[in-house]
């Protein structure tokens, strides 16, 4: 066997055959990975991966291995040398593998000059070697074994026939077939129930898994038994060839003998696939683990009793980010299907493939009513112009006829597209799972908005609690003083109170904390009417609520102070200046933008929250049994004003300097878990009629020093009421991340799972130094282009001189 492959490898170098081959491979990928234009080129992506080589590789190898096996039988049968071989003490065995293990070896001497792709990438990352090893390594295997049934499927076909262009043919059409030629059969009508196992039957169902930089035992075993029923089957031919020319011979056996050997060990390999699906063997080689699920997300997916269906509105043409964002979607949801047992299924749909505009804005126009957000993007045109497009970066479950809508892309106008992106990425797993968790749950959470002390009315909370019913059943209601009336809530609201608490409503509170219950505090302590500011001015002024106290027993002090910081929110205003009525943008410092913290998996890749005249917060106490996070705060620059004082719209002109805002990240929004002791623990001893509770059980709260976060604006047209979104500034139409810190808090305070803690997953943008690609673009073209190329011309020389060499007269 050896000694067929030096043989083969010698005459393919011997000849131009070999050199062709690989010279129009490289060239291939060279062209569609940096020269050409397109959702393939690596400069043009912006991002330090080899994705691209990966994608066009199947596609180059189904016609470059072909090339490389036709002639390796057909050309021994043509010359009548197979007979000369088959006489020879060699058994078929001998003669496939060689040449396999032949055409293998090629294939790889073609994939080395590529590592010049890979250094190329690597120094060019932002910063310097910041491509994926783990990741490219995984894919780069992928591609081995691909390429390694692509020339098990070229050796049968070449023994197939004495022809070099009939046995090209028949492995590239073979190839073809195995490659997507399932994927299109299962699409067939009627094959709907077997779909999943005939798709399972293609090469790319495994190709896609195992490019992404994951090993899986059932892919493995899937290539090596391509491989052997393929080599099997070209030793079967070679043997029938034997007997045809050697019936004399008693040494040869009867192929009847050799078929019945090859069926048996088809079922033998069959049987061993099966048994590979059986067993759960899965290694992520990324570098930061990003396929790879939680423990809570395969938990609750292998409990699944009935069909989750996505329907993702991520499909067609769009920028090369996106088609990404896609792929990075896809691969979650293989995830999700892999681990429910087959109960996740999905579908990918384009949202504008209409021929006709109306229809297509009316289809479009029904994904905004059922919930999805869409983003308007701007795109080459390939002609100098830019075209504009619609996308809508999201999906729609179902499950048991119950819709809702997800929208995964986070869109943070602060943060450049590509971090906005990979947050985007971040989070999949934690949008994905929340509401198939929500909506498995055998109970559905209480949450209350407590009233009777001015808090604000429903229509001002009417867009969270259109949100908030998606996961929970929301309530409003009274306290007065009922002890143990919040006992089957799982938190409560306390939304902008405005007027004073009573000890009766203080303490039912308080033992619902001692409890365990939750609590999302949302609390101004000034007094500030932002309706008067439209009638000159208005003034804001101390307004204690008697719950003071209860907050400082607990840790916390909301200040009456109001914060002014430079990065806040853009208001308009009546230009001044005589007889002019325009209207002009400025900034109001008392609106500040609050800055989440990108540590905490309640607010990490939440866009800025909006606010308006809000206070501050301080953590009191030394109590080591509560822990304090905060979770919101002011901007860089930033300070404190104490009332009382005049606001009026014309202080705008009088902003002061920069230089005078000396405070940095004022807290505004701190998070409380642990154990609680009591404000009425040294006061009385009984509670409804049972022993009071002097210290909680391990619980949360979340305190905001300012309630208009949680409020959405309201307009009156006419009779006609109607609340905007929340979060949502009227003046410049952007979304702020009120909504998303509002759920995500009440998701973590309710949540048992601890799914709130998947936000924290942290992937690493891997971007290239667009100022190296700017300034040297050309250079790295040639590099990859020629580089190859070059690397291939010199080995050719030092092998044909050392040929030479070895050859010539002495």
């Amino acid at each position: 066997m050896l000694a067929i492959y030096r043989r083969e490898i010698s005459s393919f170098f011997t000849g131009m055959t070999g050199y062709i081959v690989i010279f129009v491979y490289l060239l291939i990928n060279s062209l569609f990975m940096w020269i050409l234009p397109g959702e393939w080129n690596v400069l043009d992506s912006g991002y330090a991966s080899l994705e691209s080589l990966f994608i066009i590789s199947p596609w180059v190898f189904l016609f470059l291995v072909p090339a490389v096996t036709m002639r390796m039988v057909a050309e021994e049968k043509r010359s009548g040398t197979l007979e000369l071989l088959l006489s020879r003490p060699l058994t078929e065995g001998h003669i496939v593998y060689g040449k396999y293990l032949a055409a293998v070896t090629l294939v790889l001497l073609a994939l080395v000059p590529c590592v010049i792709y890979y250094i190329s990438v690597s120094v060019l990352g932002d910063p310097p070697a910041n491509i994926d090893r783990g990741g490219t390594m995984g894919a780069g295997l992928g591609l081995f074994f691909l390429a390694a049934v692509y020339a098990a499927i070229g050796i049968f076909s070449t023994t197939l026939s004495s022809n070099q262009v009939v046995a090209f043919i028949i492995a590239v059409i073979t190839g073809f077939i195995l490659f997507v030629g399932f994927d299109s059969f299962a699409l067939l009508p009627g094959l709907k129930k077997l779909d999943e196992f005939i798709i399972g039957l293609g090469i790319n169902e495994h190709y896609k898994s195992i490019s992404r930089g994951v090993i899986d035992l059932r892919d493995i075993v899937y290539f090596v038994v391509s491989v052997l029923i393929f080599t099997e089957a070209s030793r079967l031919v070679l043997s029938a060839r034997r007997w045809k020319y050697g019936r004399g011979n008693p040494y040869t056996k009867r192929p009847a003998g050799k078929i019945s050997n090859f069926t048996m060990m088809i079922v033998i390999l069959i049987l061993l696939a099966l048994l590979s699906s059986l067993i759960s063997f899965r290694m992520d080689l990324t570098s930061d683990k990003r396929h790879t699920l939680s423990d809570q997300t395969k938990e609750i997916l292998s409990g699944l009793e009935d069909d989750v269906f996505f329907r993702v509105y991520l499909d067609g043409e769009m920028p090369v980010a996106f088609k990404k964002l896609r792929r990075s979607v896809r691969a979650t949801l293989e995830e999700f299907r892999m681990y429910s047992g087959k109960k996740v299924d999905y579908q990918f749909v384009n949202p504008s493939e209409a021929d006709e505009e109306e229809v297509r804005n009316r289809q479009q126009i029904s994904l905004i009513n059922k919930g999805l957000m869409p983003v308007t993007v701007f795109d080459n045109d390939g002609e100098g112009g830019r075209s504009e497009k619609r996308i809508f970066p999201g999906m729609i479950l179902n499950y048991n006829s119950v819709e809702l809508p997800i929208n995964f892309l986070k869109n943070n106008p602060s943060l450049p597209a590509e971090v906005n992106l990979s947050n985007s990425v971040e989070g999949l797993e934690y949008e994905l799972i929340q509401p198939i968790a929500s909506l498995i749950s055998g109970t559905i959470n209480k949450v209350a908005f407590i009233e009777g002390h001015g808090e604000l009315d429903e229509m001002e909370v009417a867009d969270i609690t259109l949100e908030m019913a998606k996961y929970f059943t929301v309530d409003r209601g009274s306290i007065n003083g009922q002890p143990g009336i919040l006992d089957d809530y799982a938190a409560i609201i306390i939304a902008k109170p405005s007027l004073e608490f009573s000890e009766e409503d203080k303490l039912v509170i308080d033992q619902y904390i001692m409890n365990g219950g939750k609590v999302l505090w949302l609390i101004d302590e000034l007094m500030v009417s932002a309706d008067s500011l439209a009638g000159g001015g208005t003034v804001a002024l101390y307004r204690p609520l008697n719950i003071e106290d209860q907050l400082f027993k607990y840790g916390i002090r909301i200040n009456p102070v109001l914060i002014q910081a430079t990065d806040c929110l853009i208001i308009p205003v009546r230009s001044t200046i005589r007889d002019s009525r325009q209207i002009i943008p400025v900034p109001w410092i008392y609106y500040p933008l609050l800055q989440p913290n990108s540590n905490s998996p309640l607010t990490r890749n939440i866009n800025k929250v909006k606010s308006e005249f809000v206070n501050s917060v301080d953590t009191v106490g030394l109590d080591r049994k509560v822990n304090k996070i905060v979770l919101l705060a002011s901007s860089r620059n930033s300070r404190t004003v104490n009332p009382p004082m005049l606001i009026k719209l014309g202080d705008y002109k009088n902003t002061p300097p920069e230089e005078v805002f000396t405070d940095s990240y004022i807290p505004v929004a701190v998070l409380l878990e642990g154990h609680f002791s009591s404000l009425y623990g040294n006061r009385i001893t009984s509670y409804g009629g049972g022993k009071l509770k002097k210290e909680s059980t391990d619980t949360k709260m979340i305190v905001v020093a300012d309630g208009d976060i949680i409020r959405n604006e309201v307009s009156v047209i006419g009779n006609r009421i109607t609340p905007q979104g929340l979060g949502v500034d009227r003046y410049s139409g952007q979304t702020f991340g009120n909504k998303d810190f509002i759920i995500n808090c009440l998701n973590y305070l309710v949540d048992d799972k601890e799914l709130i803690s998947l936000r924290s997953r942290e992937l690493k943008i891997r971007l290239l130094d667009r100022d190296k690609i700017k300034e040297n673009r050309i250079l790295w073209q040639l590099v990859n282009t020629l580089g190859p190329l070059l690397l291939l011309f010199i080995t050719g020389a030092v092998f044909m001189i050392l040929r030479k060499k070895k050859y010539a007269l002495k």
